[in-house]
């Protein structure tokens, strides 16, 4: 089965909204990318988390392909992929990972909500 791991969304100043988040809701920083503008994964104690992109300065520089999207935490990122492809989905090439600590792939839902599988060796927040 798989599990929400993370949802993303840009921020105009993502270090006050990661503040607000940490402060106001409890959250722990799990990751910090160290970027300028810094991202942020935001953990609860059930391993959820709320990634925090800094939103670039024009609107022509936003990268829609890293926000707004549902992300899925998976054991087996080969078998959800063969699975889901059985089903129709097509999955991106570019943002593609495949490594020792993550392996990720993004998707379309077949309403076309941007979703992604993701596993990590050490779960977000742990």
């Amino acid at each position: 089965m798989a599990r929400l791991e993370h949802f993303a969304l840009y921020a105009a100043n993502s270090s006050a909204l990661k503040d607000f988040y940490v402060e106001a809701l409890g959250m722990t920083v799990a990751l910090e990318s160290g970027g300028d503008p810094p991202a942020y994964f935001l953990a609860d104690d059930q391993g959820m988390a709320l990634e925090i992109i800094g939103r670039p300065a024009t609107e022509t520089a936003v990268k829609q392909r890293w926000v707004c999207h549902v992300a899925f935490w998976v054991d087996d990122m080969a078998a959800k992929r063969v699975d889901l492809e059985s089903r129709g989905i097509a999955f991106e090439t570019e943002t593609a990972v495949d490594n020792d600590t993550m392996k990720t792939a993004f998707f379309r839902d077949p309403e076309g909500n941007r979703c992604q599988i993701v596993w990590r060796s050490h779960r977000l927040g742990q």
